[in-house]
């Protein structure tokens, strides 16, 4: 039995999915209602600025698919509220734009952190050994601060490396999934879908 499961599961998503195993490609197809549904309406911007909910659907495909396939999504809508298909993938390559360049901003403010953490990191542990150094009395609270001021540091240190580390290994993958993984994007009228 646990054969039988471990053999479905390299192919998973084939139950799932159209792949076309040949070609390395997976399609995926999103349907909506409306082209506003997949819109943050609450921005009052030139061009529509797309939803938190479906920039998370989009980065679950990269996870659900493995990373040997490249991505051909579709997306779908009941009703196109008088937009054309360009003019939806126009839309959704300026904010890939948006997106990619605010990541950059948020990743810069999060290495003046991490370099500001590593800084005050360096000035507790100094602290530390000047105090160990320099003891004059074996009295427990001298003993109570240097613990305090040794996790302190460890803590400082700890936090700077998850932001230098693991948070930019992060932001690498999306990114270079947003670059590498899409084979096509398209929008069309849910007719047009079944047409094809």
């Amino acid at each position: 039995m646990f054969q039988d499961f471990l053999k479905n599961m390299t192919s998973i998503e084939d139950e799932f999915f159209e792949i076309d195993k040949q070609n390395n490609l997976a399609d995926i197809v999103l349907n909506f209602a409306k082209p506003s549904d997949i819109f943050d309406l609450n921005y009052g911007s030139k061009l529509p600025v797309l939803s938190d909910d479906f920039l998370d659907w989009i980065n679950s495909a990269f996870r659900i698919i493995p990373q040997k396939y490249k991505i051909r999504l579709e997306v779908c809508f009941e009703d196109m509220e008088g937009y054309d298909a360009a003019e939806l993938e126009d839309i959704f390559a300026k904010n890939m734009l948006l997106e990619y360049r605010s990541q950059v901003s948020a990743r810069k403010k999060e290495k003046h952190l991490a370099w500001s953490l590593i800084g005050a990191g360096t000035l507790l542990l100094l602290a530390t050994i000047f105090l160990s150094v320099f003891r004059t009395n074996d009295s427990i609270y001298h003993e109570i601060i240097l613990y305090v001021l040794d996790i302190a540091a460890t803590v400082s240190y700890w936090e700077a490396m998850t932001i230098l580390i693991v948070k930019r290994k992060e932001d690498f993958g999306n990114r270079k999934d947003l670059i590498s993984r899409f084979a096509a994007i398209s929008f069309h009228e849910a007719a047009a879908s079944l047409a094809r």
